[in-house]
């Protein structure tokens, strides 16, 4: 296996194309707006950065695997058109295992957060290196990117087969893409995903039950100034009383077992609210009491828990919520399911993937790698319990993923590099 040195000198070698790289794909704006995207130059950029070096890119529409519709993973209603994956083979010499270096393209949308740098402008300030997608996950693929290739251009003979890939549709619950991936290329031997986790090694990941709450005001309950007339059900009101007790439902799911990745947080399973929507706003809305209100509602799950049961819990408190107050919910408020059941996943952190990729961490960062469940849900789920690949995430620094002033540190991406580098070393197996 080679040292640590030898991936120290060639992270030097390569600093500046992992910068440049870096900041090249979070100017290219690839933002995920269901059931569209724009994904499609950043996957052009992939493959011409990989055609260029010599490697073969394969760049198909996910939906053009005829496996994939028919599969009962299948998300319908999303729109592949001009939304390619990208995805390349190193093949090995024999005798070592496959690996599998996966993460998405998409960014979620800019929205209405207010940036105090360009969003698309991947400007570096004090060792951090700004941007939509800088830390989810741009600022990670572009690096493994780059590595990859050099692994290609260095003729580093690996036993095992390597593999990269880029795939579109993962954020608002899409995984469409990653199925996609293994259905055409098949499952490898393990596979790693640069999601941020600030230098951990997750090899779990929660689940999310994704609800839109819509609450519904009487016909006709318009505020009219100056006069009073019949009570009628207020959806503003409504919104309010829900959001009162959401409490008891968060206390409700921390009476379940908790998982052990994730005895470390203080809250295992965050009941959180993402939007909130009722009238509009400003000159051009009417005065009057919004006919319909709209609360986004995550559940965060841990590994283990059914769609069913969490549902059924959620449900189970809502109508407490009502029977309680009956003069106010003249009407019961509509639960709808726009996006996927994101599954909660695990595998077990004493398997050699795990276990290799930590002490390929300790050899550069000097101390052992904490390995915890991710606190958050991605699609590693998808690997682990359709294909039966084993999976951890890994990554880099970062902070503000989803929110303005995203950013990724380089100094983490550097680390993360050669950790990695050292990985594929020992995963794949490396002549001397």
């Amino acid at each position: 296996m080679r040292s640590r040195a030898f991936a120290h000198e060639l992270m030097l070698r390569y600093k500046d194309e992992i910068i440049q790289v870096m900041c090249d794909l979070i100017r290219l704006p690839s933002q995920n707006t269901p059931p569209v995207g724009q994904e499609k130059a950043c996957q052009e950029y992939i493959a011409d950065y990989l055609v260029r070096a010599g490697l073969r890119a394969d760049m198909y529409e996910p939906d053009q695997v005829s496996a994939l519709v028919k599969h009962p993973a299948f998300l319908p209603g999303r729109n592949y058109h001009n939304r390619p994956n990208v995805s390349s083979l190193l093949p090995g010499k024999g005798g070592g295992r496959s690996l599998l270096l996966t993460g998405h393209a998409d960014t979620v949308a800019l929205g209405d957060n207010v940036w105090s740098k360009p969003p698309f402008g991947a400007e570096i300030h004090d060792g951090k290196l700004y941007g939509l997608g800088a830390i989810d996950m741009k600022g990670a693929m572009g690096a493994m990117l780059v590595l990859y290739k050099a692994v290609a251009e260095q003729q580093i003979p690996l036993r095992g087969a390597l593999s990269f890939e880029s795939v579109v549709d993962e954020e608002e619950g899409g995984v469409n893409a990653t199925i996609a991936g293994r259905l055409r290329h098949g499952p490898m031997d393990g596979a790693v995903i640069p999601e941020g986790t600030d230098l951990k090694i997750y090899p779990a990941a929660r689940g999310a039950l994704i609800s839109d709450i819509i609450f519904t005001s009487t016909k006709g309950t318009w505020l009219e100034v100056g006069t009073s007339g019949e009570k009628k059900a207020d959806a503003v009101y409504q919104m309010g009383l829900f959001l009162s007790h959401l409490p008891e439902l968060s206390a409700k799911r921390r009476e379940h077992p908790v998982h052990p990745l994730y005895t470390s947080y203080p809250d295992p399973v965050p009941v959180q609210v993402t939007k909130v929507y009722a009238g509009g706003w400003g000159s051009q809305v009417p005065i009057a009491v919004p006919p319909q209100g709209r609360i986004e509602m995550i559940l965060q799950t841990l590994p283990g828990e059914k769609r069913e049961d969490v549902l059924r819990e959620q449900e189970e408190w809502l109508a407490s919520v009502i029977a309680r107050h009956p003069d106010a919910f003249s009407t019961r408020p509509e639960t709808r399911f726009r996006l996927r059941w994101m599954v909660p996943t695990a595998m077990d952190p004493a398997h050699p993937l795990v276990t290799t990729m930590a002490e390929s961490v300790t050899q550069v960062a000097g101390q052992a790698p904490a390995i915890v469940g991710a606190p958050y849900a991605c699609d590693m789920f998808a690997l682990h319990q359709i294909f039966q690949m084993p999976a951890l995430l890994f990554g880099p620094t970062g902070a503000q993923a989803h929110a303005a002033d995203e950013y990724v540190e380089l100094d983490s991406v550097f680390t993360f590099w050669e950790s990695l580098l050292l990985f594929v070393l020992a995963w794949c197996g490396a002549e001397e």
